[in-house]
């Protein structure tokens, strides 16, 4: 065993300056993409919800524009001020909301809603009046380009309380009813704007005013905390500069490096709850381009009974990947990683490495990638310091990507974190290296700007991505982009 420590991976900002804090990145030099033409200088916001919601989300958006102060606190690099909102400053663009941009629902439609007795039908209910008043704003000469949805509480307390949260390890707690299992409202929702090509973001009162009380049926330890003004203007308007079409920033390459595609391979259950699984592929490259494809039913392997792609659809679901980079980059990759949260079986990686070999791809990563129980401990109190990795072998480590930072001064998180076991089926590169990409890949979740997400971009959005898709019917074509997912 060999243990050894990544240094934290940067970030490209704009003016090709690097940082590895995506805040003070975003402070010092702006977006990545801030000096190009394809950069968003004037983002119109569209507003739906009821009058107080719509009215409140406004304000909240205006204030932005003043800033807000730093949290109180030891930490200051773990909680900077948000400067506000111009030309010169963070984004370099602004965020605009006019009446036009704004739809309201009426009391009478809230009461309606609400008082549907069936969960589901309530449900689908209130997606379907939501998205008609944004298929309204879709329509407009004037057209958004990303949707608030400010939803109002009664609204919440029906369609969020009626299933259970998910806990901190990301697992779902939830179980149906006698009728089925009941429809998340959220996937449901954004797979039906998806029809609209509208991305939308959902905001809760508490957000943009605490003094609002959302009171959960739900257990204490699933609570919702509200965060502090500076880091809710953080994560709220990095997200909408994302889904607008911005890019804020991207992974740190060095131009001697192979161009290299980086896809997560992930499944998830169809809605009638049959034991029936559908792959998708998240193709993420170093701008951090996030391309959405859906790819063929899963089959239970003979090697371990569990689901996972026949030869014909890893090669299919793996070579349309590499037409879309290509597509996107006038040229294929040098270089493909595949990440995947289940072991890669025969027939995948037969399929997989076709796929490769028809177009000359010399180098390939395959890497099985699961939260482990082990642990490393270190003297004192806090967790083992982020990017702490321990090689076993030269395919197999354990890669802590949350855990003490140094940047921070301490462990931000809540629980004791749970490092990554890598296991490299496949090894183009070196393990060291491939770790380190790991590492990088944490940092490009566009709707969180504290830096020390757990998992890479590639797995983390494997979740969101099967909870929309599951709700799209296989005859509609899907949106690419990522940001109609997150």
């Amino acid at each position: 065993m060999k243990l050894s420590h990544l240094t934290e991976p940067a970030l490209e900002f704009g003016g090709a300056m690097r940082h590895v804090d995506i805040r003070f990145g975003l402070m010092d030099y702006g977006p990545f993409d801030a000096d190009l033409e394809s950069a968003p200088k004037r983002i119109k916001v569209g507003i739906v919800g009821s009058a107080e919601t719509v009215e409140g989300a406004a304000r909240w958006l205006e204030k932005c524009r003043s800033g807000f102060e730093a949290k109180s606190s030891r930490q200051p690099n773990l909680f900077p001020p948000f400067p506000g909102l111009s030309f010169e400053e963070t984004f370099r663009c602004e965020f605009i909301s006019t009446q036009e941009l704004q739809r309201i629902l009426p009391p009478k439609e809230i009461a309606r809603l609400v008082a549907v007795p069936s969960q589901r039908e309530m449900t689908r209910a209130v997606v379907e009046s939501i998205s008609d008043e944004i298929g309204v704003l879709a329509e407009r000469t004037t057209k958004p380009d990303v949707v608030l949805v400010a939803l109002p509480i009664e609204i919440i307390q029906r369609t969020y309380n009626a299933t259970a949260a998910t806990n901190s390890e990301g697992e779902d707690e939830s179980s149906g009813d006698q009728n089925g299992p009941d429809l998340d409202f959220r996937g449901m929702l954004k797979a039906s704007c998806m029809r609209l090509r509208l991305p939308i973001q959902l905001l809760w009162p508490s957000t943009f005013d605490p003094s609002f009380k959302i009171p959960r049926k739900l257990k204490e330890s699933s609570d919702r905390r509200t965060q502090d003004p500076a880091t809710i203007a953080w994560n709220l308007l990095t997200a909408l500069y994302y889904k607008a079409g911005g890019l804020p920033w991207r992974l740190a390459r060095d131009a001697r490096q192979l161009r290299t595609s980086f896809v997560g391979l992930s499944f998830y259950r169809s809605i009638d709850g049959e034991h029936v699984h559908t792959s998708t592929a998240q193709m993420f490259d170093e701008r951090g381009e996030g391309l959405i494809l859906r790819g063929g039913r899963m089959v239970e392997s003979d090697e371990d009974r569990r689901p996972h792609l026949t030869d014909e659809d890893a090669y299919l679901l793996l070579r349309n990947s590499l037409k879309v980079f290509r597509q996107q980059h006038g040229h294929y990759p040098a270089r493909v990683v595949l990440h995947k949260t289940s072991r890669f079986d025969r027939n995948e990686l037969a399929g997989f490495h076709k796929a490769i070999d028809e177009r000359d791809i010399d180098y390939a990563d395959f890497i099985w990638v699961q939260k482990s129980m082990t642990r490393l401990y270190r003297l004192g109190v806090y967790p083992p310091l982020r990017g702490s990795l321990l090689r076993f072998d030269r395919d197999q480590a354990l890669l802590y990507t949350r855990g003490s930072v140094d940047f921070f001064r301490t462990y931000p998180g809540m629980y004791v974190p749970r490092p990554l076991m890598l296991r490299c089926q496949a090894l183009g590169q070196p393990l060291h290296y491939v770790a380190g990409e790991m590492l990088a890949l944490t940092k490009m979740n566009w709707n969180n700007t504290q830096f020390d997400n757990g998992m890479p971009i590639t797995i983390a959005a494997a979740r969101q991505v099967g909870e929309v898709l599951k709700y799209v019917p296989d005859e509609q074509e899907i949106a690419p982009r990522f940001s109609f997912y997150m």
